[in-house]
């Protein structure tokens, strides 16, 4: 594991849950454009998952096994956390039906929001299943920041099939037509469809264009990871490139809202740089707080948007600055708390389970090789 590469998880994670938080977001260009992170995790999912596979896909056992240890890597989460949003959402209707029967509604931001949230089937199967990102809907549904978590998935079984279907050089070829591919849809769909020219949030594409925006960050960083194999990329020249474009970006993007497709390159560039895990920025996030939020990473972002519902409304029953850092160092304390029970007792065992599955039926289709032999 690349320490380093860890770190920027983690950190990537409490941006985007800080970015969702908006407390302070107008004055920090890093939070008012935190949305652009997630991209992030796709360029380094990119870079990870090509290193730990391309070199283990082979044939439909060794798709079979990824396919396990993907689905038990994500689903589990991914089940827990929709549940706790649907309780915690219908927790804030009761706590509210509570205040306006004991006369308390003038205390609540929005008394008439007393419907409890029933999701609908179609939604809690399409979470099942991974598919409630992939433009089945024509909104975000239920714990919204979990479309990507849809997208990555397809994206993951997108990787494999390229891997089966090529290889050497080729196969680099078609990581590159499919990244050229998810910015060109990606761009299009920003532009013609979401005019984000006017509007803004170039790259801010969820339910609808998700999935070629993930293609497009997931593969450079499968390209990221094939450059690393040919030249010795872990260094300064990297780090400082990328730290450079990324600071440029964000004080340019708010204006030109076509530079957030910049974004997915300076992380590519960040991640080179800290590849070898040496150098200024490795070290940096290789310290015990941001291994800590690497580590959780994933509770941190699946977690995140149910605690945003109970601490946005704490945060803006008023202006005082000193009260607002309390709630907000409040929910970070509380989101770190609880990711580490879910990354504990959720995504540890499962993981470690649906591994397990994935070794026994590699060795019992080894074993049926050899008895046909």
């Amino acid at each position: 594991m690349i320490k380093s590469l860890e770190g920027g998880r983690g950190l990537a994670a409490l941006i985007v849950a800080l970015y969702h938080l908006k407390i302070g977001t107008a004055e920090w260009s890093v939070l008012r454009n935190g949305y652009l992170f997630v991209d992030l995790f796709f360029v380094l999912s990119g870079f990870v998952i090509c290193a730990a596979y391309s070199s283990r896909m082979n044939d439909s056992d060794d798709f079979r096994s990824f396919f396990i240890r993907r689905t038990g890597r994500l689903l589990p989460l991914l089940w827990f956390t929709t549940l706790f949003f649907i309780l915690v959402q219908n927790g804030i209707v009761l706590a509210k039906r509570i205040a306006t029967f004991s006369g308390h509604d003038a205390f609540l931001r929005a008394p008439g929001t007393l419907d409890y949230f029933v999701p609908d089937p179609l939604q809690l199967l399409a979470v099942a299943t991974f598919t409630h990102g992939m433009g089945l809907f024509e909104d975000l549904v239920i714990n919204t920041p979990s479309w990507s978590i849809s997208t990555e998935f397809f994206t993951y079984l997108l990787f494999a099939g390229v891997c089966l279907l090529f290889r050497g050089r080729t196969r680099v070829v078609m990581f590159a037509l499919l990244a050229i591919a998810g910015l060109a849809i990606s761009a299009w769909g920003a532009v013609t469809v979401h005019n984000c020219l006017a509007v803004g949030g170039c790259l801010s594409l969820t339910y609808d264009f998700g999935f070629p925006r993930t293609v497009f960050s997931f593969f450079l960083g499968t390209l990221c990871w094939h450059f690393s194999q040919i030249r010795n990329t872990g260094g300064t020249l990297f780090t400082v490139a990328g730290s450079l474009l990324l600071l440029a970006l964000l004080m340019l993007v708010d204006g030109r809202p076509m530079l957030a497709f910049g974004f997915p390159f300076a992380f590519a560039l960040l991640i080179l740089g800290v590849s070898g895990d040496h150098g200024w920025l490795a070290g940096v996030l290789k310290t015990r707080p941001l291994q800590i939020l690497g580590e959780r990473s994933y509770s941190i972002y699946l977690m995140h948007m149910p605690l945003v519902m109970i601490f946005e409304n704490l945060a803006h029953r008023t202006e005082s600055p000193a009260f607002r850092g309390a709630v907000l160092l409040s929910f970070v304390a509380t989101l770190l708390i609880l990711s580490g029970w879910t990354y504990r007792f959720i995504e540890q065992p499962f993981r470690h389970m649906f591994n397990r599955l994935a070794d026994r039926k590699a060795l019992s289709a080894s074993e049926l090789a050899m008895a046909k032999d």
